[in-house]
């Protein structure tokens, strides 16, 4: 097992004094783990999205329970020798909890974050003009963006039954538009045929796979983000869409909650509820102007609490914390 060699090896630099701290995502710590106890280095881990456990959706680990199995036991034993168990937001720290049965104050929460001088350098005007003209984006039209792997999971088949009862229900006021997906997956023929089924070719733009700096772009001409995951970990796609001042419709799955926030930068919806996220999306192309200053302070909430500068500060906090601790036990 790849954790027990990467494991060993950190402790094989603790005890030779080479380092003061372990970090470990997943069970890449686990030979560390397991000797935790014979030496004085604290281990922070960082369990991930927790896939193995059914993260948020325990429902969803069943299938696949037996070949699980070694991981999940990898992981509580990374957890249990932990100083301190990282969960990537507010709204997910009771699936930590339920699933790696470790103290409540052993949980901090550090967020997943971006580099927002790279999101910005990417932001190309002369890019977005030229993708605009190439995509044949027209003056006035808005322009809904998802960006995913083509799953069931991700609820883009819900978000297409929205779209048509929002048409039928005027909420695009005779202005052209369209529903932009960037990302390619196994359900792709599903949709295509819902599309059909709706009547909503001239409407979606399946982009398939695109590179980094044109989903960027895309970003930028977008008049709303919408997220219809019927599951979720923590979604940087829509801090993506967040940091490029876009307002996000968004299910209530995973972490999204602790980003998403309602009357400040977006609407969130119960997942797998198409009259719901009609009626959001609605809501949200009826006030132009609500939409540019929730974008603003979709800008602000990432800046203040999952820049890279955010959530580095936390953890060298959290390092200092442990390291503090640590001494203080040790022998005088």
């Amino acid at each position: 097992l790849f954790g027990t060699r990467a494991g060993r090896r950190a402790l094989q630099l603790v005890r030779n004094n080479e380092i003061d701290l372990v970090h470990g995502l997943g069970a890449s710590v686990l030979g560390y783990a397991r000797a935790r106890r014979t030496v004085n280095a604290p281990l922070v881990f960082n369990p991930q999205g927790l896939e193995e456990f059914g993260a948020t959706d325990p429902s969803r680990a069943r299938l696949k329970r037996a070949a699980y199995l070694p991981l999940r036991r990898a992981v509580l034993t990374c957890a249990r020798a932990a100083d301190a168990v990282l969960a990537t937001d507010r709204s997910l720290q009771p699936a930590v909890l339920r699933h790696l049965r470790v103290p409540a104050a052993r949980v901090r929460v550090i967020p997943n974050a971006l580099d927002l001088r790279l999101v910005d350098d990417v932001a190309d005007a002369a890019a977005v003009r030229e993708l605009a003209g190439r995509a044949g984006i027209r003056d006035g039209e808005a322009v809904l963006l998802s960006v995913g792997r083509l799953e069931r999971n991700k609820g883009f088949h819900v978000l297409l039954q929205a779209l048509a009862a929002a048409r039928e229900h005027g909420a695009f006021h005779e202005r052209p538009w369209r529903w932009v997906i960037a990302g390619d997956g196994p359900f792709r023929g599903h949709l295509e045929a819902l599309v059909e089924r709706l009547s909503l070719q001239k409407e979606v733009d399946f982009r398939g796979p695109i590179a980094d700096a044109e989903i960027h772009a895309w970003y930028e001409l977008a008049m709303l983000f919408v997220h219809p995951t019927l599951y979720e970990g923590s979604s940087l796609v829509t801090l993506e869409a967040m940091a490029h001042r876009r307002a996000v419709v968004a299910s209530t799955a995973g972490g999204l909650p602790d980003k998403v926030r309602p009357n400040v930068n977006g609407w969130l919806v119960p997942p797998g509820d198409p009259g719901a996220l009609a009626a959001a999306i609605s809501g949200a192309l009826a006030d132009p102007d609500r939409l540019e200053r929730f974008g603003r302070a979709g800008r602000a909430i990432v800046e203040q609490e999952f820049s890279w500068q955010a959530a580095g500060d936390a953890t060298v906090a959290l390092y200092r914390e442990l390291l503090r601790e640590q001494s203080g036990r040790q022998p005088g």
